[in-house]
């Protein structure tokens, strides 16, 4: 029985039970495999009279793969039990997340499982090992070492300078609007983010603006104080709301969305240089942006 050190593995299926695979036990992780780069799938066509085909499409492939697990027990009624725990968790019948850390790094990637525990021919009475698999529809994997960290897109314009002279509506600290704030996605592929604004009087006409691509969500509207209004560009997750501070509901925003908006990506090539503006009240916003980097293989 081959245990890997320094690798760990946990998976989560939705009900939130958890399973974790390392070279301590009672779960040993012997092998793990279809971890790295996806296949890449191009689609093309003869082309009449010429050599070769033209390419028409190309994406990546589904990512399999295989984790080997070990179960060492005293008894072979404990060694039974730990194997049922294993196949009441990674059930065929649930979804769930696959975790990999490896020394201080942590990955996650959504899965389902293809084939769950079932010893194989070499198992004993006090040992027992299996191969399980799992797809990933989605193969890219999330760093979640920097997973929704939050950058702020306002910040406070500090008045308190010394000599202090205090004079009437004096304010020690104001928000300084339209910053030009460049965002680094350091993952391998482009990704959406979520984007919070609250409104700390009343603004009209919000949007996020990228000055390079000339790309903008925007909202046509007047929010009164405390209103927050959320964005979200992620694959999968896209939508907008806002609610006030005396309304538990949120409500749709999609159908106040200004003409033109779209659900852009964070580029992971370039910089990209966000603005949060306003027609009237951008003095009044405070914003925060996150996003989860997203890699091609661990």
């Amino acid at each position: 029985m081959t245990i890997l050190p320094n690798v760990e593995i946990s998976y989560k299926n939705t009900l939130g039970v958890e399973i974790k695979l390392d070279r301590f036990g009672p779960f040993y992780l012997t092998s793990y495999e279809g971890f790295g780069s996806p296949e890449n799938e191009i689609s093309s066509q003869k082309i009449f009279g010429k050599s070769g085909q033209r390419k028409t499409s190309s994406s990546l492939s589904y990512r399999d793969m295989t984790v080997g697990v070990a179960i060492k027990e005293e008894t072979y009624e404990s060694l039974k039990d730990k194997e049922h725990q294993v196949m009441a968790i990674i059930n065929p019948g649930l979804a769930g997340a696959l975790y990999i850390r490896i020394g201080e790094n942590l990955y996650s990637i959504d899965v389902e499982p293809l084939k769950g525990y079932e010893g194989s021919k070499d198992s004993s009475a006090s040992t027992s090992e299996s191969s399980i698999q799992f797809r990933a529809l989605d193969p890219e994997w999330r760093d979640e070492n920097v997973r929704n960290k939050s950058i702020p897109l306002s910040s406070n314009d500090n008045k308190l300078k010394f000599p202090l002279s205090i004079k009437t509506d004096f304010a020690f600290a104001t928000i300084a609007p339209g910053q030009i704030v460049k965002i680094l996605n350091k993952g391998d592929f482009e990704v959406g983010f979520e984007l919070n604004i609250l409104c700390n009087a009343v603004v009209k006409n919000p949007r996020i603006y990228n000055v390079v691509t000339q790309e903008f969500f925007g909202w046509t509207g007047t929010f009164d104080a405390g209103t927050t209004v959320f964005l979200s560009t992620v694959h999968g997750e896209k939508k907008s709301w806002y609610q006030d501070d005396t309304d538990p509901e949120s409500t749709n925003a999609m159908g106040i969305r200004t003409p033109g908006s779209t659900f852009f990506a964070l580029d992971n090539i370039e910089s990209n240089n966000l603005v949060v503006q306003a027609d009237e009240g951008q003095e009044n916003i405070l914003a925060t942006i996150s996003f989860t980097p997203l890699i091609i293989g661990v």
